[in-house]
């Protein structure tokens, strides 16, 4: 017996080895791996906009920034050249013996600040460029002095420069900066009582190592100097009046992204705008307009309250050391004064904001005891704190998922995904699929039939007991083309609440899908 098994088996290899190749392919059943995901309050909100109550329902809890304030309306410092050009008042040549100073110049200049009076500043970052062509022939020594400035360590702004020797007719030229990065400005000039004026010095001497040099008031030295791109981070003084407009400014707004349609109604809200002015002097503030926009439907819904197009006081800031104790306003929203649950139902993915602002609108009441810290200037939040307790119509999430479908060698014919739900939120649920080409973007759907069924819940619609159900989804062979390439796939789930009251959501509320791929495969051998 055995030994009639072992000729067969020869017998077949034998067959098949001699056989000319030709491709073969079978159609095969196969159940792809399970794909598995839970879906909780986290999914349809960030998590890090949510807060618990005691009782385990869920608060919404966010703060929108939504008027970050240029630097450039407190204060701005422009760039400032100093240009000089040094010659020789000799009407007959004469020798300049090896180190002499030949040029010594005080100077006072002033930074042109518009009505600002500013006696002190630190700088962020900036430089002081220079270029300095000289027709002496011999090598020279170039000093620049900003008298009453300190570096982290005191010390004054005090830098030299190597000129090598030049001529009439080729002057040598050096170009250079030097970084002005932590110093500090006294800016009351040499008596004290100026402001915005800073003194400087100039010296030139000859190589005390070189050579004597002969020179004549056909010989010169040419001096420029610019200090670029001054970025303060500290000033004090008086900060002038200004007058700042910015907008219309399209502003991220994230809480409601995961959501991709439907509508809500929500049951209360606790909204505020909180204004905080960290500026040593008074300001006021106008925000124009405030907009809702929803870029999915394209409904925009505006902000109605007193608030809109009225100038805001702001008491100034008290600089404690340091640590600023800011002027704060707060604007309270309520249904009662404004439409503010229209312009969060609009489930909004961007705020559109416009505002003005103005600083010392009464002139200089502090007698210039103003001042600025770069870091912190008008700080605009917008807070929502809302109770996750709503009705909700159509209201539509999206998740990607990966059915895992694609092979190259083995393409998909057709297949059946089966949904296995269990449901803990105390609402029925649909499912939509939407098909994926290979840059991400919705090119087709899969009809899913089936209902989520709501969870179990009490009189009071708190949910008692999760509910399982099960869905299915045929994809036929003109849709597989899709999937063959890109198997990702985008699982929409549409869900509408009670029509009354408003359902509450709980922490511990979720949704487990787990879809199941039976493919029909075609197999190919060479």
């Amino acid at each position: 017996m055995k030994k009639n098994i072992l000729y067969t088996l020869l017998a077949i290899a034998l067959f098949f080895s001699c056989k000319r190749k030709e491709d073969t392919s079978w159609d095969v059943d196969v159940i792809s791996p399970v794909v598995k995901t839970t879906l909780t309050i986290d999914d349809l909100v960030a998590d890090s906009i949510l807060s618990i109550n005691p009782d385990n329902s869920v608060v919404l809890d966010y703060k929108f920034s939504f008027s970050p304030v240029e630097d450039e309306f407190f204060f701005k410092i422009p760039d400032t050249a100093l240009k000089e050009a040094y010659g020789f008042p000799f009407l007959s040549p004469i020798s300049l013996s090896p180190g002499f100073q030949f040029i010594s110049d005080p100077a006072e200049n002033s930074f042109d600040l518009n009505d600002a009076k500013i006696e002190y500043m630190e700088i962020q970052s900036g430089e002081m460029a220079y270029r300095i062509e000289s027709e002496i022939a011999e090598r020279t020594f170039y000093t620049y002095t900003i008298f009453k400035t300190k570096d982290a360590s005191g010390n004054v702004f005090r830098k030299t420069i190597s000129v090598p020797a030049g001529s009439r007719t080729s002057p040598a030229v050096v170009t250079g900066s030097f970084r002005l990065d932590g110093y500090s400005f006294d800016l009351t000039g040499s008596t004290g009582t100026k402001f915005n004026t800073f003194e400087s010095e100039v010296l030139v001497n000859t190589d005390p190592s070189g050579g004597s040099v002969t020179v004549s008031n056909l010989d010169s030295v040419y001096v420029e100097n610019k200090l670029v791109s001054l970025t303060p981070k500290y000033v004090s003084g008086y900060l002038g009046r200004t007058y700042f407009s910015e907008g219309p400014t399209n502003n991220k707004f994230s809480v409601f992204e995961q959501i991709k349609g439907g509508t809500i109604d929500i049951d209360s809200i606790d909204i505020y705008t909180e204004l905080k002015n960290y500026v040593g002097a008074e300001a006021q503030f106008k925000l124009n307009q405030l907009v809702s926009r929803n870029s999915v439907t394209g409904t925009t819904v505006p902000l109605i309250h007193s608030s809109i197009g009225t100038w805001i006081n702001l008491d100034r800031g008290v600089d404690n050391s340091g640590n600023i104790s800011p002027g704060i306003r707060k604007i309270n929203y309520t249904k009662a004064n404004s439409n503010i649950d229209l312009v969060i139902e609009n489930l909004s993915d961007e705020m559109t904001t416009q505002l003005e602002a103005r600083l010392n609108p009464l002139g200089n009441i502090s007698s210039g005891n103003d001042f600025l810290y770069f870091n912190k200037i008008l700080d605009a939040d917008f807070h929502i704190k809302l109770p996750l307790k709503f009705i909700a119509n159509d209201l539509k999430f999206q998740q990607k998922i990966d059915l895992n479908l694609s092979e190259e060698s083995n393409p998909v014919n057709n297949a059946l995904v089966t949904i296995y739900a269990k449901n803990g939120f105390p609402f029925d649920a649909e499912i939509q699929l939407f098909l994926l080409n290979t840059s991400g973007s919705i090119v087709d759907s899969v009809m899913v039939t089936g209902l989520i069924n709501s969870a179990m819940t009490d009189a009071s619609n708190v949910v008692t007991n999760p509910v399982n159900s099960i869905l299915k989804a045929a994809i036929p062979a003109n849709k597989m083309g899709i999937l063959n390439k890109n198997s990702e796939v985008i699982l929409q789930i549409i869900f509408n609440t009670n029509p009354a009251p408003h359902t509450v959501i709980y922490r511990d509320y979720f949704m487990d899908l787990k879809l199941v791929t039976d493919m029909n495969l075609e197999i190919k051998y060479r």
